[in-house]
């Protein structure tokens, strides 16, 4: 029987997104050890109704033909597939969750999903709070596993020394930065983000001296622009709308703090918070809500500091005291979250 595990993926470059680079990394990791073989979607969504019946017959068939005996399905919308292929082959069925795919707020995804994940033989969330979601669906906790999502901390390298990065922002910003101190959120405009909450709610107590970055598209975006105006920030408040990662490198190289106001959604979650991984890379230490994945992504008084979500005083004494140190930031994340890690604990704990 062969040792090689079957990795199938519905989200893969060259499509764009968080899910898209934890299935590249981690299938990249099995494969440069000869450990994998891939089912993989390319495309977009649109064309998921036919890459579902393809998985699942040409998993079927790899599995027969190579006497595979383990599948690890990429993330939780797939355990469906997984479920059909064990009772077909009789394999071993894993999958990693990461947040929304576990909490997706309709009634007949939330009766197929619970039931598949509490069947499949290991469940891996990419936090406690991804795992505790799928004990609240009666998975049971013999079967879950927490192991963090891994950064490719080599995609982050110092680019030029800080100065003359804040000279290319003040030159592309069009601001001059003199004496500025650059809060910055990388990400989706959305609700859980906590970004409108955060320009009415903190931005206005911090002095003139802070100005806020925020770097992303999505339907809170409107929001975001009126609490900058009623809130008398809005010359405080750049909207830089969806950027290049070579220019979030510049952002996260050349800004002071990385927040994450997020706030608690019924119907979503912030499963990780792999943007947190990104500032670590780069020395930016974060100030965070004490929330959800968040817990696991923000390393408390190393990598940066968690505040009760929606305590606008917390964010406010995080911020004017930040006293962590880039380069102790740096090298945590490398050490706690590199892919090679990563590849380890899902050895030992998913595919013993």
């Amino acid at each position: 029987m062969s040792s090689r595990i079957l990795f199938i993926s519905r989200n893969y470059p060259p499509q764009v997104g968080g899910l898209e680079q934890f299935s590249y990394h981690l299938i990249r990791q099995f494969e440069l050890r000869g450990e994998a073989d891939k089912i993989v979607l390319t495309r977009g969504r649109r064309h998921l109704f036919w890459f579902l019946p393809h998985a699942v017959a040409r998993a079927a068939a790899l599995i027969w033909r190579y006497r595979l005996h383990q599948v690890h399905l990429c993330d939780g919308l797939l355990s469906p597939v997984g479920m059909v292929l064990k009772r077909l082959t009789g394999v071993r069925v894993s999958v990693t969750v990461h947040g929304l795919d576990v909490v997706y707020p309709n009634h007949l995804y939330q009766t197929v999903i619970s039931r598949c994940l509490a069947r499949v033989d290991r469940v891996v969330g990419v936090s406690r709070a991804t795992c505790q979601a799928c004990l609240d669906r009666n998975v049971p906790s013999r079967r879950c596993r927490v192991i963090p999502n891994g950064i490719d901390y080599d995609a982050f390298t110092e680019p030029m020394a800080p100065q003359p990065i804040r000279s290319e922002l003040a030159r592309r910003l069009n601001r001059n930065l003199d004496g500025k101190i650059l809060l910055l959120t990388v990400g989706r405009l959305i609700e859980r983000k906590g970004v409108a909450w955060f320009v009415s709610e903190v931005l206005p107590r911090l002095g003139d001296g802070f100005l806020y970055l925020v770097a992303g598209r999505g339907p809170e975006e409107g929001a975001v622009r009126r609490a900058a105006m009623e809130s008398g920030v809005g010359g405080r408040v750049l909207l830089l709308g969806r950027i290049s990662d070579r220019f979030r490198n510049r952002l996260l190289w050349g800004s002071d703090i990385f927040v994450m106001p997020n706030l608690t959604v019924a119907g979503d979650m912030e499963g990780f918070g792999i943007a947190a991984l990104e500032a670590g890379c780069c020395g930016l230490p974060v100030v965070a809500s004490d929330i959800e994945g968040l817990k696991d992504a923000v390393i408390q008084g190393v990598t940066g500091y968690r505040v009760p979500s929606r305590s606008a005083v917390g964010f406010v004494e995080r911020i004017t005291g930040m006293d962590l140190d880039p380069s102790i930031v740096r090298e945590t994340i490398r050490e706690r979250f590199s892919w090679g890690r990563v590849y380890r604990q899902y050895r030992q704990q998913v595919f013993e």
